[in-house]
């Protein structure tokens, strides 16, 4: 239903105006937070996205802004699953399992690909607005750790005025109507900000120990098929909407929880949460209720390397070990 009806619901039961301004913005505060409580509680039905990806034979890889959390992948030619984890296991004194085969999150990063020549940024956008949105790149060079400057764009094309060597913050005020390009002055764009958020963040993954092969051995090599979380986006216009549908009851409750935080009525507050927590189970149940997820449940194959002690080879069925 959109971020109109949730403004509308919480409006009335606060006494607040969604047609105001100030109004608006008090409850766009609480919707902002309410709704990135509840998407970080639960992968909730619907906010799943699969799509394929071609990966090259880098050792990192930068998702699109509207990856967010990856939840699987698997090699597109043959379906072998690719594990997943953090940066820390790869360091482990000993050989661990998922040493091969596997990807590795390095975090939310800036910048979509490596800035190689310092110089000056170059920001492009699709046209003017009115008034022009306003821009802040933050970040470093030979001669600062740490530099900042704010860019209007009131033009197609800016230069920045500092030279940077990396940069750690590109963000802006509010959201606007186009994408804003984030190029280095020889024109590779090496990050973007889109026009519904208010910075720039990728998942950046270390590939460099998943296997790949020759592309002209299948169409299918080097393609990667990954099933993610959706990005949040930052609310600001009435019908933009929750990246899982039906769930702004919820919010709103998130929204009245945090309200009564506010306002010291801790009872209130915890009723409101416990209401949000019960809707979003019985929202996810309802939808999952139909739905046939099997898992398989695999034999290890360094099973084989010694035999079994004990009932032999009556392990297998079940029913002739009861009562022993």
């Amino acid at each position: 239903m959109g971020l109109l009806y949730i403004l509308t619901q919480v409006g009335n039961k606060i006494g607040k105006n969604p047609a105001l301004d100030g109004d608006r913005k008090v409850m766009l505060r609480f919707v902002q937070e309410a709704a990135r409580e509840l998407y970080a509680i639960s992968d909730m039905a619907g906010c799943y996205e699969e799509q394929y990806f071609k990966v090259n034979s880098n050792q990192t890889i930068a998702l699109p802004d509207y990856v967010g959390q990856p939840r699987a992948m698997r090699q597109a030619e043959t379906h072998i699953a690719i594990k997943l984890s953090q940066m820390r296991p790869r360091f482990n004194q000993m050989s661990w399992p998922d040493e091969w085969n596997n990807w590795r999150l390095l975090g939310l990063q800036t910048l979509q690909t490596t800035l190689k020549n310092q110089s000056q940024l170059v920001l492009s956008i699709a046209k003017v607005e009115n008034p022009p949105v306003v821009v802040n790149i933050s970040g470093s060079n030979d001669n600062a750790a740490f530099i900042t400057e704010t860019v209007i764009m009131d033009a197609l094309s800016k230069n920045t005025v500092n030279d940077y060597n990396d940069v750690s913050a590109f963000t802006k005020t509010t959201v606007n109507q186009v994408n804003v390009i984030l190029s280095d002055i020889d024109g590779n764009q090496i990050s973007y900000l889109s026009n519904n958020k208010l910075k720039a963040s990728f998942q950046v993954i270390d590939i460099s120990t998943a296997p790949w092969f020759p592309p002209i051995a299948s169409p299918l090599l080097g393609w990667v098929e990954v099933l993610y979380k959706k990005a949040l986006p930052w609310f600001s216009n009435d019908n933009d909407e929750f990246p899982a549908v039906g769930y702004d009851d919820c919010i709103v409750n998130g929204v009245l929880q945090l309200w009564y935080e506010e306002q010291g009525n801790v009872q209130s507050a915890m009723a409101f949460q416990q209401k949000k927590i019960q809707s979003l189970a019985a929202i996810h149940e309802d939808a999952n209720r139909g739905t046939d997820d099997v898992v398989s449940m695999c034999r290890n194959s360094q099973d084989d390397i010694n035999p079994r002690v004990g009932f032999g080879r009556d392990w297998r069925w079940s029913y002739r070990i009861q009562g022993r």
